[in-house]
């Protein structure tokens, strides 16, 4: 190929074997064309997705609250229910993946824990948001009562996950929004914009926190936690600019 493309935070790795050296017959030293490998964290790119669906999702809301104040037609606040919806749904989804993303991160840095292969091996499956927080808990070893706090959100957080990737289509009582002052169909309450923001907050707070753990980790978390942080901040100077959204204790500004 002609070269690599080497992206913001990626590592290369040289593994065993891609550095060839040999002998040709009239005396000629070749090096073979070197084969290294790259390995991206995919946290960051969930987090600002998910940042930037929450302030659509805010925005559409506003709208919502517009159409309800000065009414047009239904198919209008229809529509207008639909974007907050799928505004909303991109925001939460988006977080939980970056949750997920930044366990593997932490996960491939870090020894074993201990019951990983009984979760993979047991005929019921662990569920992923106890693998998720069980592996953070061991390698960044994290106290009460933030160990309790932080399982709660990641525990909602792969419960709207699961409502949205594993949509059924049963027939069930409506929920009454407040803010259009009817009966809607429970995704249109599960996902609004007020959960959105909620979610993406406490996402954005809880890996604010994490990152600053790595000191406890292994010697790998601890080297890679200069890099996480530099691109965390820049997530969450973007975050703190969107007034939309809940605001954030950001861990260098703690006390």
């Amino acid at each position: 190929m002609p070269g690599i493309f080497f992206p913001r935070g990626a590592q290369l790795q040289l593994p065993a074997g891609s550095i060839q050296i040999r002998v040709e017959d009239g005396g000629e030293i070749v090096v073979d064309p070197i084969a290294p490998h790259l390995r991206m964290d995919m946290w960051s790119q969930w987090l600002q997705e998910a940042i930037e669906a929450a302030v659509a999702s805010s925005e559409a809301h506003d709208q919502v609250v517009h159409e309800v104040a000065s009414p047009t037609s239904d198919e209008r606040l229809g529509d207008l229910l639909d974007l907050e919806l799928r505004t909303s749904m991109r925001a939460i989804t988006s977080a939980a993946f970056a949750v997920d993303a930044f366990y593997a991160s932490v996960r491939a840095r870090s020894p074993e824990h201990p019951d990983r292969r009984r979760w993979l091996a047991s005929g019921r499956r662990t569920p992923r948001h106890v693998q998720v927080f069980a592996t953070r808990h061991h390698a960044l070893k994290i106290r009460r009562p933030g160990a309790g706090q932080m399982k709660g959100v990641i525990k909602e957080l792969f419960t709207y996950r699961a409502w949205a990737v594993h949509a059924d289509s049963a027939f069930k009582q409506p929920v009454l929004r407040e803010d259009v002052d009817r009966g809607v169909d429970w995704h249109y309450a599960a996902f609004r914009s007020e959960n959105a923001l909620n979610s993406v907050h406490t996402t954005a707070q809880m890996l604010d926190v994490l990152v600053q753990l790595f000191k406890r980790g292994s010697d790998e978390l601890c080297d890679w936690a200069s890099v996480a942080r530099a691109r965390l901040d820049e997530i969450l100077d973007l975050y703190d600019a969107q007034t939309c959204l809940v605001p954030l204790t950001r861990s260098r500004n703690a006390t």
